[in-house]
């Protein structure tokens, strides 16, 4: 299937805002905006059909992450700004809206395959593009282009039936606690009438006045019916798309249809953690137990506490512990005395040495293939299958509400987030969840970024800690950090270091 030429073509529209792109030619910002209907055409490399689509998808979980964190308005265009900038930006309007248009097209790929998936895809989407119009209103030559040129005709009130309605409507508008000033310069402006289910967010808002299965929808809530026709074209073509998905993509086809059905579990973050363990100084025996208790996220935490109290965890559980240690540093050397250690007195050592040292040492890459295995993501982790006995996986997907609290209160979480927490999970926002538990478990400094990665949890808290909590407690960060290590190791099973007796 061809895609796009690297030099599209499109008409031009109006005048350029104060935007410029990274090559320093301002950007036309109401040309670059579409509702997609026309697919683009031509050849794209593998490599740029992974990039682009790596590129929105950052764009659209940061406009998810910060919505979902409950940011106001300005904070979320600020985001979405941001995030466009950064990533789908290109040097000039025609590269900018190349990139624009294929990386959309591409997700549609990715995200027309189930129910779930195209109800995200859409959901961010019209964020995005809700974003965007919401640009365009504040010049009104380049709104009414827009409209004219994506065939959106919405027919404004006319002066009759506006001047009977008036009262009523400033009513509504008085409701939602506008200014009198500005409900006055909302009642001098257009009024469109539009069938009610055209704008189901503003309906259930309360946000307009309703008669007779219309609503009366002001100069201000335009971008809502502007977003809803965008989603419905969006979902129809979604619909399309997943219609031929087969013949798309046959069943042998092992170059491009793998890579598009692996798009939606991505993992966008880093995987070079060796900077930052280097820079924290690593992890040893003896420090282990206090990083454990101060800096693991609870995934981890969990894992460290059953394998304390049962000194053994199975293999799932194994991996997702064994690799996250080397991940933030732990030498081969100490994580096999580590585990040696902690299934002593279930297991002999040389029972040890014969049925899991192996494993152990395949994980660091000193064994079969050699191959440099990397610790379990955060999607990873979510995907895995924990029961009540079994705690791998991620515990703000399997855990009750009622052991989530405890294990939150025992991992030191401040009660003014632990329901903030809870909610996030019971919602499905497992990754959001964590990232709230770690502002209850920082004294409220948040975690901008996100939580994608176990690591990336743990190489946070040590900075945050030894940046600002550490200081803000009267002593060095260092210091700090060895009592914390002293405290924990109380807590925890006494480390000792012999001689190991696998060889590695």
């Amino acid at each position: 299937m061809q895609f796009v030429s690297k030099t599209p073509r499109g008409p031009s529209f109006g005048s350029a805002t104060p935007n410029t792109a990274k090559g320093g030619e301002r950007i036309n910002r109401h040309t670059l905006l579409t509702l997609y209907e026309e697919r683009p055409q031509g050849d794209i490399t593998l490599e740029e059909f992974e990039s682009l689509a790596l590129d929105r998808l950052r764009v659209l979980k940061g406009i998810e992450d910060v919505k979902l964190r409950n940011k106001s308005d300005a904070e979320i265009q600020a985001k979405a700004e941001k995030l466009l900038q950064d990533h789908l930006e290109g040097e000039n309007n025609e590269e900018t809206r190349r990139r624009d248009q294929l990386s959309h097209y591409i997700l549609r790929l990715a995200y027309c395959r189930t129910p779930e998936l195209r109800k995200w895809f859409l959901t961010q989407e019209s964020e995005l593009f809700r974003h965007r119009f919401s640009l365009l209103l504040t010049i009104d030559s380049d709104k009414r282009e827009f409209l004219a040129r994506s065939k959106l005709e919405y027919t404004p009130l006319e002066q009759q039936e506006k001047d009977l309605l008036l009262a009523d409507i400033q009513k509504v508008m008085l409701s939602q606690a506008m200014k009198t000033a500005e409900v006055q310069q909302e009642l001098n402006g257009t009024f469109y009438k539009v069938p009610f289910q055209a704008v189901p967010d503003l309906v259930a808002q309360r946000r307009v006045l309703l008669r007779r299965g219309y609503a009366y929808v002001s100069q201000r809530d335009l971008a809502s019916l502007v977003v809803q026709a965008f989603r419905a074209k969006l979902s129809l073509g979604l619909a399309e798309i997943n219609k031929q998905y087969g013949r798309m993509f046959p069943e042998n086809d092992t170059r491009l249809k793998p890579l598009v059905a692996g798009l939606s579990t991505r993992y966008l973050g880093t995987t070079n953690y060796e900077s930052a363990a280097s820079r924290h100084g690593g992890v040893s025996l003896a420090t282990l137990p206090g990083l454990a208790q101060r800096h693991f996220p609870l995934c981890m935490q969990t894992l460290m506490t059953q394998l304390r109290s049962e000194h053994h965890l199975r293999h799932t559980g194994r991996q997702q512990l064994s690799l996250f240690l080397k991940a933030i540093g732990l030498p081969l050397e100490d994580a096999l005395i580590f585990w040696r250690q902690a299934f002593a007195p279930r297991i002999p050592p040389e029972k040890f040495d014969k049925e899991y040292a192996y494993n152990i040492r395949h994980n660091y890459g000193k064994e079969g293939a050699r191959k440099d295995y990397s610790a379990h993501n955060c999607l990873s982790i979510i995907r895995m299958s924990g029961g009540a006995t079994e705690l791998h996986g991620c515990p703000y997907k399997r855990m009750d509400e009622a052991s989530l609290r405890a294990s939150l209160s025992r991992a030191g979480c401040d009660l003014s987030r632990m329901e903030e927490v809870v909610s996030k999970a019971k919602g499905g926002h497992f990754q959001l969840a964590c990232a709230c538990s770690f502002e209850g478990m920082h004294k409220g400094i948040p975690l901008d970024s996100g939580v994608n990665h176990p690591a990336e949890y743990y190489s946070e808290s040590r900075r945050v800690w030894e940046e600002k909590l550490a200081p803000a407690e009267g002593g060095s960060a260092a210091k700090a950090q060895n009592q914390s290590s002293a405290s924990g190791g109380a807590a925890q099973t006494p480390v000792q270091t012999p001689a190991p007796r696998a060889r590695t």
